[in-house]
């Protein structure tokens, strides 16, 4: 039998150590090695950097689409046979999370490489009547690439900004055709360009023209390196569907449209193959933040916009069959913040911002099973509400963009002689449900130092007074 990866040792020495103050354990068994139990070993062995060609990179990414909304990750109702079948042609992440629990600051983050926090964007999202945007100053995945020479093009939902100042144009990407933002603003409108060529927008025939667009790019760069960022409108609400799809599904129009993104996922794979390219084609997908109102979590508690695992971790996939052997799943833990670096190591790139947040996932492509990260962070807006290491979630907050209870202050309410702390198990295999505070004093104060040192860092950087939480 296999050495098991690290998280599972982990979780089944911390039954053990449940079982054992529980005295369920025999009096026999050896006592868990706690000090043990949370620290990675560093993968050895796996080169840092990719010396091959440079391959081609398609980026697709849902909007509020759910960890448990696709067949790869549990989904039964839904039927989505091309991302699966991406999936068994690379690596499935199950633990794969967003920067941000809503839209704008966490498409920052994947465009970027750094918390939002850093470019202005991590409060709430960008409106209709905002005048803030990703600043010129942020290198972008589509300037990082611009450096080897790569075609670029984005289709779809942009929402970093609105136009013409923040437009995909001014963040390098050659072409654009899609939306400023988000489906239910009124300033959405479809764009080719410069142009406004439709508003209000036939939404029901919106993936399949992303779709078209985006295999016809295909076609004409195939023979030179080339981006393809894909970011679909839907299942963001409101939901339209197209005539062939509408009414199909088990899970009603939420289901339909993304039965309709798997569609249009097998047309990208379909072109890639056509001409001769698929080999070498970096293909991730992911969501920018979990479901809101609809949409399945696979188990996990939240969903879009809430400080729970709901709405932050998402399905992750990347396929690239020249490097990523077909089949695998890692529970490395990981964020779309190293999207960027990742492609950066893979074209022998030094990002351009003097503080990348974001790691590579290169060692993880080519086998590893560790995280790059010993701690991400979560954001609410422009406050770190939590803190994860490979094993463990520490959380502070309980939200839906304002405060439902702030657990930190907790002592100040009546009958709590101190906060109200909040050590989860990681794997989420019970939606958070518990908290083993009390049980890893240590690992609870490892983490509370390391939620610390980040407010430290990034709360110098907000641009709003602190919220007001419940107490205060």
């Amino acid at each position: 039998m296999g050495t098991l990866p690290a998280h599972r040792v982990r979780l089944a020495e911390l039954t053990a150590a449940l079982l054992l103050a529980a005295g369920c354990a025999g009096p026999d068994a050896p006592p868990p090695d706690k000090s043990a139990a949370h620290t990675r070993q560093p993968a050895t062995g796996i080169p840092a950097d990719y010396t091959g060609p440079p391959p081609n990179i398609v980026l697709i990414l849902a909007d509020d689409l759910g960890y448990g909304d696709i067949g790869a990750y549990g989904a039964r109702r839904i039927r989505t046979p091309n991302i699966d079948r991406l999936a068994n042609s690379g690596l499935r992440f199950t633990q794969g999370y967003s920067s941000a629990n809503v839209c704008s600051p966490s498409r920052a983050g994947l465009m970027t490489g750094r918390y939002a926090i850093r470019s202005g964007l991590a409060w709430k999202v960008v409106d209709a009547e905002s005048t803030h945007g990703l600043p010129q100053a942020e290198e972008t995945l589509g300037e990082l690439v611009k450096r080897r020479g790569y075609k670029t093009l984005y289709v779809g939902k942009w929402h970093l900004g609105n136009f013409p100042e923040y437009r995909p144009q001014e963040h390098g990407f050659d072409s654009f055709f899609g939306a400023p933002a988000s489906n239910d603003m009124p300033n959405f409108a479809l764009y080719d360009g410069d142009a406004r060529v439709e508003h209000p927008v036939d939404q029901s025939t919106l993936t399949r023209r992303y779709t078209d667009r985006a295999v016809r790019f295909i076609a004409e760069n195939s023979t030179t390196p080339f981006m393809l960022f894909l970011a679909h409108t839907f299942p963001h609400i409101p939901l339209y569907a197209s005539e062939e799809f509408r009414g199909k599904s088990g899970a009603g129009l939420y289901g339909d449209t993304v039965e309709e993104l798997d569609w249009s996922t097998g047309r990208l794979l379909a072109a890639l193959e056509e001409h001769g390219v698929s080999d070498n084609t970096l293909v991730i997908f992911t969501s920018d933040n979990g479901p809101f109102f609809e949409g399945g979590t696979g188990g996990l508690r939240g969903g879009k916009g809430t400080s729970w695992d709901g709405g932050y971790r998402v399905p992750l996939i990347a396929s690239w069959p020249e490097v990523i052997a077909p089949g695998r799943t890692t529970g490395a833990v990981t964020m779309n913040i190293d999207v960027l670096p990742t492609i950066a190591g893979i074209l022998g790139l030094a990002p351009a911002a003097a503080v990348v947040d974001g790691r590579s996932l290169l060692s993880v492509f080519r086998g590893a099973d560790e995280s790059p990260h010993d701690f991400l962070y979560y954001f609410n807006n422009e406050r770190v509400i939590g803190v994860r290491s490979q094993d463990w979630k520490y959380v502070t907050h309980a939200y839906y963009l304002g405060s439902l209870g702030a657990f930190e202050k907790f002592d100040q309410l009546p009958g709590f002689a101190a906060p109200y702390e909040m050590l989860l198990d990681a794997d989420g295999i019970d939606g958070e449900a518990y908290s083993y505070a009390d049980r890893f004093p240590g690992i609870l104060k490892e983490h509370k130092e390391a939620l610390a040192s980040a407010r430290r860092q990034f709360d110098p950087l907000r641009r709003r007074d602190l919220e007001e939480t419940y107490p205060r």
